[in-house]
Protein backbone atom coordinates (compact mmCIF):
# COMPACT_ATOMS: atom_id res chain seq x y z
CA UNK A 1 0.00 0.00 0.00
CA UNK A 2 2.83 2.35 0.96
CA UNK A 3 4.51 1.55 -2.38
CA UNK A 4 1.37 2.47 -4.36
CA UNK A 5 0.99 5.79 -2.50
CA UNK A 6 4.60 6.61 -3.29
CA UNK A 7 3.97 6.01 -7.00
CA UNK A 8 0.90 8.21 -6.93
CA UNK A 9 2.86 10.99 -5.23
CA UNK A 10 5.64 10.78 -7.80
CA UNK A 11 3.15 10.86 -10.66
CA UNK A 12 1.48 13.95 -9.21
CA UNK A 13 4.79 15.71 -8.82
CA UNK A 14 5.73 14.90 -12.41
CA UNK A 15 2.44 16.35 -13.68
CA UNK A 16 3.04 19.56 -11.72
CA UNK A 17 6.57 19.87 -13.14
CA UNK A 18 5.41 19.32 -16.73
CA UNK A 19 2.53 21.77 -16.30
CA UNK A 20 4.90 24.38 -14.91
CA UNK A 21 7.35 23.89 -17.76
CA UNK A 22 4.57 24.22 -20.30
CA UNK A 23 3.38 27.40 -18.63
CA UNK A 24 6.88 28.89 -18.76
CA UNK A 25 7.17 28.11 -22.45
CA UNK A 26 3.89 29.93 -23.13
CA UNK A 27 5.06 32.95 -21.19
CA UNK A 28 8.46 33.17 -22.94
CA UNK A 29 7.38 32.27 -26.51
CA UNK A 30 9.54 34.23 -29.03
CA UNK A 31 7.99 37.21 -30.87
CA UNK A 32 8.19 36.76 -34.66
CA UNK A 33 11.27 38.59 -35.99
CA UNK A 34 10.09 38.99 -39.60
CA UNK A 35 7.41 41.55 -40.46
CA UNK A 36 5.64 42.03 -43.80
CA UNK A 37 6.01 45.41 -45.47
CA UNK A 38 3.28 44.60 -48.04
CA UNK A 39 5.06 46.46 -50.84
CA UNK A 40 3.88 46.36 -54.48
CA UNK A 41 6.04 44.27 -56.77
CA UNK A 42 6.46 47.15 -59.23
CA UNK A 43 5.76 50.88 -59.35
CA UNK A 44 5.31 52.55 -62.76
CA UNK A 45 5.73 56.27 -63.36
CA UNK A 46 6.15 58.67 -66.24
CA UNK A 47 9.22 60.89 -65.97
CA UNK A 48 8.39 63.94 -63.87
CA UNK A 49 5.74 62.22 -61.76
CA UNK A 50 5.96 61.48 -58.05
CA UNK A 51 4.47 58.54 -56.18
CA UNK A 52 3.91 57.63 -52.57
CA UNK A 53 3.87 54.08 -51.21
CA UNK A 54 2.06 53.86 -47.87
CA UNK A 55 3.27 51.18 -45.51
CA UNK A 56 0.82 48.78 -43.86
CA UNK A 57 -1.32 50.29 -41.11
CA UNK A 58 -0.07 47.87 -38.48
CA UNK A 59 3.49 49.11 -39.09
CA UNK A 60 2.40 52.66 -38.33
CA UNK A 61 1.65 51.57 -34.77
CA UNK A 62 5.12 50.04 -34.39
CA UNK A 63 7.54 52.34 -32.62
CA UNK A 64 11.26 52.33 -32.96
CA UNK A 65 11.29 50.99 -36.50
CA UNK A 66 13.61 52.63 -39.03
CA UNK A 67 13.64 52.11 -42.77
CA UNK A 68 16.52 52.23 -45.22
CA UNK A 69 17.09 51.33 -48.86
CA UNK A 70 19.56 49.16 -50.67
CA UNK A 71 20.11 49.63 -54.42
CA UNK A 72 22.88 47.07 -54.92
CA UNK A 73 20.68 44.96 -57.21
CA UNK A 74 20.54 47.84 -59.69
CA UNK A 75 23.54 47.94 -62.00
CA UNK A 76 25.76 50.92 -61.25
CA UNK A 77 26.11 53.54 -63.99
CA UNK A 78 28.71 56.29 -64.11
CA UNK A 79 26.85 59.42 -65.17
CA UNK A 80 29.89 61.64 -65.57
CA UNK A 81 31.32 64.45 -63.44
CA UNK A 82 31.80 61.97 -60.60
CA UNK A 83 28.08 61.25 -60.32
CA UNK A 84 26.71 57.72 -60.12
CA UNK A 85 23.25 56.25 -60.58
CA UNK A 86 23.22 55.02 -56.97
CA UNK A 87 23.64 58.65 -55.84
CA UNK A 88 20.54 59.63 -57.83
CA UNK A 89 18.56 56.73 -56.37
CA UNK A 90 19.45 57.86 -52.85
CA UNK A 91 18.16 61.33 -53.69
CA UNK A 92 15.00 60.19 -55.48
CA UNK A 93 13.74 57.56 -53.00
CA UNK A 94 13.14 58.64 -49.42
CA UNK A 95 11.23 57.47 -46.36
CA UNK A 96 8.86 60.01 -44.77
CA UNK A 97 8.52 59.11 -41.10
CA UNK A 98 5.60 61.50 -40.55
CA UNK A 99 3.54 60.08 -43.38
CA UNK A 100 4.80 56.53 -42.84
CA UNK A 101 5.40 56.25 -46.57
CA UNK A 102 8.07 55.84 -49.22
CA UNK A 103 8.39 58.89 -51.50
CA UNK A 104 9.55 58.47 -55.13
CA UNK A 105 10.49 61.47 -57.29
CA UNK A 106 11.06 60.29 -60.86
CA UNK A 107 12.33 63.73 -61.96
CA UNK A 108 15.55 62.98 -60.07
CA UNK A 109 16.10 59.79 -62.08
CA UNK A 110 15.98 58.80 -65.76
CA UNK A 111 13.61 56.78 -67.94
CA UNK A 112 14.60 53.12 -67.88
CA UNK A 113 16.44 51.99 -70.98
CA UNK A 114 17.52 55.56 -71.82
CA UNK A 115 20.80 55.68 -73.71
CA UNK A 116 23.46 58.40 -73.72
CA UNK A 117 26.60 58.46 -75.84
CA UNK A 118 28.47 56.42 -73.25
CA UNK A 119 26.02 54.71 -70.88
CA UNK A 120 22.64 53.03 -70.62
CA UNK A 121 20.11 53.17 -67.80
CA UNK A 122 18.97 49.68 -66.60
CA UNK A 123 15.56 48.38 -67.66
CA UNK A 124 14.22 48.94 -64.15
CA UNK A 125 15.36 50.13 -60.74
CA UNK A 126 15.52 47.37 -58.11
CA UNK A 127 14.97 48.56 -54.55
CA UNK A 128 15.30 46.63 -51.29
CA UNK A 129 13.51 48.15 -48.28
CA UNK A 130 15.03 47.21 -44.93
CA UNK A 131 13.19 47.61 -41.62
CA UNK A 132 15.22 47.67 -38.40
CA UNK A 133 14.42 47.89 -34.72
CA UNK A 134 15.95 50.65 -32.62
CA UNK A 135 18.88 48.44 -31.59
CA UNK A 136 19.70 47.73 -35.26
CA UNK A 137 18.18 44.29 -35.66
CA UNK A 138 16.69 43.66 -39.12
CA UNK A 139 13.06 42.63 -38.75
CA UNK A 140 11.85 43.04 -42.31
CA UNK A 141 13.23 43.11 -45.83
CA UNK A 142 11.31 43.31 -49.11
CA UNK A 143 12.08 44.10 -52.75
CA UNK A 144 10.18 46.07 -55.36
CA UNK A 145 11.07 47.56 -58.73
CA UNK A 146 10.50 50.98 -60.29
CA UNK A 147 9.77 51.44 -63.99
CA UNK A 148 10.03 54.98 -65.40
CA UNK A 149 8.94 55.79 -68.96
CA UNK A 150 9.94 58.91 -70.88
CA UNK A 151 7.95 62.06 -70.23
CA UNK A 152 6.07 64.14 -72.78
CA UNK A 153 6.61 67.70 -73.98
CA UNK A 154 4.54 69.62 -76.53
CA UNK A 155 4.69 72.35 -79.16
CA UNK A 156 2.58 75.38 -78.32
CA UNK A 157 -0.31 76.14 -80.64
CA UNK A 158 -0.15 73.08 -82.87
CA UNK A 159 -3.20 71.25 -84.14
CA UNK A 160 -3.63 67.59 -83.27
CA UNK A 161 -3.98 65.23 -86.20
CA UNK A 162 -4.88 61.56 -86.20
CA UNK A 163 -1.23 60.67 -85.65
CA UNK A 164 0.95 63.69 -84.97
CA UNK A 165 0.52 67.37 -84.17
CA UNK A 166 1.19 69.31 -87.36
CA UNK A 167 1.62 72.78 -88.81
CA UNK A 168 1.44 74.19 -92.32
CA UNK A 169 4.05 76.81 -93.09
CA UNK A 170 4.30 78.99 -96.17
CA UNK A 171 7.65 79.07 -97.94
CA UNK A 172 7.41 82.84 -97.68
CA UNK A 173 7.07 82.58 -93.89
CA UNK A 174 9.88 80.21 -92.98
CA UNK A 175 10.83 82.44 -90.09
CA UNK A 176 8.04 80.68 -88.20
CA UNK A 177 9.09 79.93 -84.65
CA UNK A 178 7.90 76.80 -82.85
CA UNK A 179 8.00 77.06 -79.06
CA UNK A 180 8.41 73.99 -76.88
CA UNK A 181 6.06 73.60 -73.92
CA UNK A 182 7.76 71.56 -71.13
CA UNK A 183 4.33 70.74 -69.65
CA UNK A 184 5.56 71.46 -66.11
CA UNK A 185 8.53 69.12 -66.36
CA UNK A 186 11.57 70.45 -64.48
CA UNK A 187 14.14 71.76 -66.96
CA UNK A 188 16.83 72.98 -64.57
CA UNK A 189 19.96 71.03 -65.36
CA UNK A 190 18.47 69.82 -68.66
CA UNK A 191 18.41 71.19 -72.21
CA UNK A 192 16.45 70.80 -75.43
CA UNK A 193 17.89 69.18 -78.56
CA UNK A 194 16.61 68.05 -81.94
CA UNK A 195 16.93 64.34 -82.60
CA UNK A 196 19.19 63.67 -85.56
CA UNK A 197 17.49 62.12 -88.58
CA UNK A 198 19.09 61.18 -91.87
CA UNK A 199 18.54 63.81 -94.53
CA UNK A 200 17.29 66.43 -92.07
CA UNK A 201 20.56 67.88 -90.86
CA UNK A 202 19.78 71.35 -92.27
CA UNK A 203 16.01 71.41 -91.81
CA UNK A 204 15.78 73.26 -88.50
CA UNK A 205 17.74 74.53 -85.53
CA UNK A 206 16.94 74.82 -81.84
CA UNK A 207 17.86 77.44 -79.28
CA UNK A 208 16.57 77.17 -75.72
CA UNK A 209 12.86 76.35 -76.17
CA UNK A 210 12.54 77.69 -79.73
CA UNK A 211 12.77 75.77 -83.03
CA UNK A 212 13.34 77.64 -86.29
CA UNK A 213 13.16 76.30 -89.81
CA UNK A 214 16.05 76.71 -92.19
CA UNK A 215 15.51 78.92 -95.23
CA UNK A 216 16.75 76.01 -97.35
CA UNK A 217 14.17 73.54 -96.03
CA UNK A 218 11.76 71.94 -98.49
CA UNK A 219 11.59 72.36 -102.25
CA UNK A 220 14.52 74.44 -103.59
CA UNK A 221 12.13 76.18 -106.00
CA UNK A 222 9.58 76.64 -103.22
CA UNK A 223 6.73 75.43 -105.40
CA UNK A 224 6.08 71.86 -104.27
CA UNK A 225 4.58 70.83 -100.95
CA UNK A 226 7.09 69.12 -98.67
CA UNK A 227 6.62 67.60 -95.21
CA UNK A 228 9.00 66.31 -92.57
CA UNK A 229 8.94 65.36 -88.92
CA UNK A 230 10.88 67.00 -86.12
CA UNK A 231 11.52 65.45 -82.71
CA UNK A 232 12.65 67.82 -79.97
CA UNK A 233 14.02 66.07 -76.89
CA UNK A 234 14.66 67.13 -73.31
CA UNK A 235 18.00 65.68 -72.24
CA UNK A 236 19.59 65.41 -68.82
CA UNK A 237 23.22 64.29 -68.52
CA UNK A 238 22.94 63.13 -72.12
CA UNK A 239 19.88 60.93 -71.51
CA UNK A 240 16.59 61.72 -73.22
CA UNK A 241 13.98 62.13 -70.47
CA UNK A 242 11.08 63.52 -72.53
CA UNK A 243 10.25 64.17 -76.18
CA UNK A 244 7.57 64.82 -78.76
CA UNK A 245 7.32 64.55 -82.53
CA UNK A 246 5.44 66.91 -84.83
CA UNK A 247 5.04 67.33 -88.57
CA UNK A 248 5.82 70.47 -90.54
CA UNK A 249 4.30 70.85 -94.00
CA UNK A 250 5.83 73.52 -96.24
CA UNK A 251 3.49 74.84 -98.91
CA UNK A 252 3.79 77.42 -101.70
CA UNK A 253 2.28 80.87 -101.40
CA UNK A 254 -1.53 80.78 -101.28
CA UNK A 255 -3.21 83.32 -103.52
CA UNK A 256 -6.60 84.67 -102.52
CA UNK A 257 -8.20 87.44 -104.53
CA UNK A 258 -11.18 88.58 -106.56
CA UNK A 259 -9.77 88.01 -110.01
CA UNK A 260 -7.70 85.42 -111.87
CA UNK A 261 -4.31 83.89 -111.13
CA UNK A 262 -2.17 82.07 -113.73
CA UNK A 263 0.50 80.13 -111.83
CA UNK A 264 2.51 79.17 -114.92
CA UNK A 265 3.01 82.87 -115.67
CA UNK A 266 2.75 84.06 -112.07
CA UNK A 267 0.24 86.53 -113.48
CA UNK A 268 -2.63 88.07 -111.52
CA UNK A 269 -5.63 89.86 -113.04
CA UNK A 270 -7.49 91.95 -110.49
CA UNK A 271 -11.32 92.13 -110.51
CA UNK A 272 -11.70 93.58 -107.02
CA UNK A 273 -13.44 96.79 -108.19
CA UNK A 274 -16.90 96.36 -109.75
CA UNK A 275 -19.33 99.09 -110.82
CA UNK A 276 -23.00 98.20 -110.38
CA UNK A 277 -26.28 100.05 -110.53
CA UNK A 278 -27.71 101.28 -107.25
CA UNK A 279 -30.67 99.31 -105.88
CA UNK A 280 -30.03 96.39 -108.23
CA UNK A 281 -29.38 92.93 -106.90
CA UNK A 282 -25.90 91.55 -107.56
CA UNK A 283 -23.91 88.30 -107.30
CA UNK A 284 -20.15 88.39 -107.81
CA UNK A 285 -17.94 85.76 -109.35
CA UNK A 286 -16.30 83.45 -106.83
CA UNK A 287 -12.89 84.61 -105.63
CA UNK A 288 -9.77 82.68 -106.59
CA UNK A 289 -7.93 80.61 -104.00
CA UNK A 290 -4.77 78.92 -105.24
CA UNK A 291 -3.82 76.14 -104.79
CA UNK A 292 -7.50 75.19 -104.82
CA UNK A 293 -6.91 71.99 -102.82
CA UNK A 294 -6.51 74.12 -99.70
CA UNK A 295 -9.99 75.67 -100.08
CA UNK A 296 -12.28 75.15 -97.10
CA UNK A 297 -14.84 77.88 -96.31
CA UNK A 298 -15.47 81.62 -96.52
CA UNK A 299 -16.79 84.20 -94.07
CA UNK A 300 -17.88 87.85 -94.19
CA UNK A 301 -15.51 89.96 -92.11
CA UNK A 302 -16.62 93.58 -92.53
CA UNK A 303 -18.23 96.18 -94.79
CA UNK A 304 -17.16 99.78 -95.27
CA UNK A 305 -18.98 102.56 -97.15
CA UNK A 306 -16.74 105.31 -98.43
CA UNK A 307 -14.04 104.33 -95.95
CA UNK A 308 -16.31 104.22 -92.89
CA UNK A 309 -17.80 101.19 -91.11
CA UNK A 310 -21.19 100.20 -92.53
CA UNK A 311 -23.81 98.46 -90.42
CA UNK A 312 -25.80 96.05 -92.55
CA UNK A 313 -28.90 95.97 -90.35
CA UNK A 314 -31.09 94.64 -93.19
CA UNK A 315 -28.65 91.80 -94.00
CA UNK A 316 -28.42 92.89 -97.61
CA UNK A 317 -24.85 91.62 -98.07
CA UNK A 318 -24.01 87.96 -97.93
CA UNK A 319 -21.04 85.68 -98.59
CA UNK A 320 -21.55 82.15 -99.88
CA UNK A 321 -19.71 79.95 -97.36
CA UNK A 322 -18.86 77.32 -100.01
CA UNK A 323 -17.76 79.53 -102.93
CA UNK A 324 -16.93 82.92 -101.40
CA UNK A 325 -19.16 84.76 -103.88
CA UNK A 326 -20.59 88.04 -102.59
CA UNK A 327 -24.28 88.81 -103.14
CA UNK A 328 -26.30 91.97 -102.56
CA UNK A 329 -30.09 91.91 -102.28
CA UNK A 330 -32.13 94.33 -104.33
CA UNK A 331 -33.06 97.23 -102.07
CA UNK A 332 -33.98 100.89 -102.25
CA UNK A 333 -32.40 101.61 -98.86
CA UNK A 334 -28.79 101.54 -100.11
CA UNK A 335 -27.22 104.90 -100.95
CA UNK A 336 -24.76 105.60 -103.72
CA UNK A 337 -21.15 105.12 -102.75
CA UNK A 338 -18.25 102.73 -102.60
CA UNK A 339 -18.88 99.55 -100.55
CA UNK A 340 -15.78 97.58 -99.65
CA UNK A 341 -16.59 94.02 -98.58
CA UNK A 342 -13.84 92.09 -96.79
CA UNK A 343 -14.12 88.31 -96.71
CA UNK A 344 -11.96 85.67 -95.07
CA UNK A 345 -10.88 82.36 -96.59
CA UNK A 346 -10.48 79.47 -94.18
CA UNK A 347 -8.12 76.86 -95.59
CA UNK A 348 -7.57 73.20 -94.85
CA UNK A 349 -4.12 74.17 -93.59
CA UNK A 350 -5.55 76.23 -90.76
CA UNK A 351 -4.10 79.37 -92.31
CA UNK A 352 -6.52 82.24 -92.97
CA UNK A 353 -6.45 84.88 -95.73
CA UNK A 354 -8.54 87.95 -96.52
CA UNK A 355 -9.52 89.64 -99.78
CA UNK A 356 -11.52 92.75 -100.60
CA UNK A 357 -14.26 93.31 -103.17
CA UNK A 358 -15.28 96.94 -103.74
CA UNK A 359 -18.73 97.55 -105.19
CA UNK A 360 -19.10 101.06 -106.57
CA UNK A 361 -22.87 101.73 -106.58
CA UNK A 362 -24.26 104.61 -108.57
CA UNK A 363 -27.56 105.81 -110.08
CA UNK A 364 -28.42 104.89 -113.56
Amino acid sequence: MKYINTQIALAGALILILGSASSCKKETAAIPTEISLSLPSQVSLRYGETQEIHLAKDLSASTGLTFSFDFSQTAEVNLGNGSKLSDKLNQAIKYDSEKQSIQINSALLYPNGAQSSSARIPDDYKVTVIAKESHGKVVGKENFSIKITAGTIAIKGLKSGSELPYSYVLYSDQSTDFEIDPLDLPIIGASFHLAKKDGQENIASIADTHIKLSKDAGDPEKKAERSFELTPELRKEGFTVASTTFRVILIPQIKFLFGQYYPDLNLTIDFSLIHIGLSNGYVSAAPTLYPEKYKSAFELVSIQKDGLPFTDSEKLFNVNAQTGAVSVKKSDSLKAGSYKVTIKALTTTGLEFTANLTLAMSEG
